[in-house]
């Protein structure tokens, strides 16, 4: 019996020590997982990339190069001016005639585009209702008994009056447009003639 005693004790002890062994290569494994990290993060630290410092040498001076966020600076008008005048005494009356039809000429623009886009809406419009008055008919026409569907037919003569006011709103928004670009061409030429040469 003493020597099952002693087989006992000598399997507890191994059992026990392969148990150590396993926990302290467990541990060393841990220990040496984690002081890779830190040694990378201090490398990382080490070669973090240079901040950029500006000067006189390094910053871009050519327009192509600068990107500019907002509206741009207004741009320089001495070189306009005849050379007989000097800069910022230029004659008042010429001044204010030139930046009123430059005015009038932005705002008549400023309408043309206004009134393209809202032709552009009212074609999509008036193309839309054409399709579906289309496909309502069809779908009316093809009962064997569409005579007797009286709210079918008024709805299709609704949908028709309809249609014919959104052609009336694409022919008065196309005139507009036109009346627009006419008045902008004869700005540019009344501009171009009274402009000092």
């Amino acid at each position: 019996m003493r020597i099952a005693k002693w087989g006992l004790a000598i399997l507890l002890a191994s059992l026990v020590g392969t148990a150590d062994g396993q926990q302290q290569t467990q541990e060393q494994a841990e220990n040496s997982i984690a002081a890779a990290a830190r040694r990378a993060r201090e490398n990382k630290k080490e070669h973090a990339k240079p901040t950029k410092v500006w000067d006189n040498d390094n910053i871009p001076t050519s327009a192509a190069s600068l990107s500019v966020v907002g509206k741009a600076p207004p741009a320089d008008n001495s070189a306009n001016q005849p050379a007989n005048v000097p800069p910022g005494s230029a004659a008042p009356g010429a001044a204010n005639s030139a930046s009123a039809d430059a005015s009038k000429k932005s705002a008549v623009e400023a309408d043309l585009a206004a009134a393209k886009e809202r032709l552009q809406t009212l074609q999509n419009d008036l193309d839309i209702a054409q399709r579906k008055i289309t496909l309502d008919r069809q779908v009316y026409y093809s009962k064997p008994d569409y005579a007797a569907d009286k709210a079918g037919a008024a709805t299709l003569e609704d949908e028709q009056s309809q249609l014919e006011a959104k052609r009336q709103e694409v022919a008065d928004a196309k005139k507009r447009v036109a009346d627009l670009e006419e008045k902008l061409n004869s700005a540019g030429q009344s501009g171009t003639s009274s402009a000092p040469k």
